[in-house]
């Protein structure tokens, strides 16, 4: 029996955001998912910051080969290629906002916008529009990726830059990544129990503020 996209994608995608989420949660026990705690950081956000990051570019570039046949990946496909096929197929990421732990709100794709232009030489590029933005997660997960002792701009070391609030929105984007895509497979077989769902993060509806709380 042929499996269905959506299958695959939850026994390949799916059960291993899981299980990185569980990992996640178990740190409350000695973080508590505070904002106050927002800048505490430590080896085991660092660890676990370099896994989603890693996720998150893996599985956008599976997406994107998925949902533009033109998408192509070699040693130079990047955020920013990547990136600006999500944006037009998958653009309910860029306005999903998250409520974690059931009380912090993150929207860790917002403003973040490419467009494509052609260069001198004619080679098609990307670059992001006016006033949009690189997310500060995606910067501080390079950062603690290649060059972990220099200093930021705080004056502290790039270390620091594994922290909670950091971590939050890395998850949230992998999430919001994966919880988009597997909705455009949905009608493909009979319904996947628990498909979705999430211990971590619940969408944010302002109407439903008072239930989320």
């Amino acid at each position: 029996m042929n499996q269905s996209r959506l299958s695959i994608f939850v026994r390949s995608y799916w059960d291993y955001y899981l299980e990185l989420e569980k990992e996640f949660l178990n740190t409350k026990k000695y973080v508590a998912f505070d904002m106050y705690n927002k800048n505490a950081y430590s080896l085991e956000f660092l660890r676990l910051m370099l896994a989603v990051c890693s996720e998150i570019d893996v599985v956008a570039k599976n997406i994107a080969l998925s949902l533009d046949q033109t998408f192509r990946v070699d040693k130079n496909t990047n955020i920013q290629k990547w990136g600006y096929v999500l944006q037009n197929k998958l653009p309910g990421i860029l306005t999903g906002e998250l409520v974690f732990d059931h009380e912090i709100r993150v929207s860790p794709w917002k403003n973040w916008i490419y467009e494509q232009y052609t260069d001198r030489s004619g080679a098609l590029r990307y670059r992001l529009k006016n006033t949009t933005k690189t997310p500060e997660w995606w910067n501080a997960y390079n950062a603690v990726k290649h060059q972990r002792t220099t200093n930021a701009d705080t004056g502290h070391i790039n270390y620091t830059k594994a922290n909670l609030i950091n971590l939050i929105n890395s998850f949230g984007a992998l999430y919001l990544l994966e919880s988009e895509y597997m909705q455009t497979l949905e009608g493909e077989q009979e319904p996947i129990d628990g498909i979705g769902n999430s211990q971590a993060f619940q969408m944010y509806f302002p109407m439903f503020e008072d239930l989320i709380y």
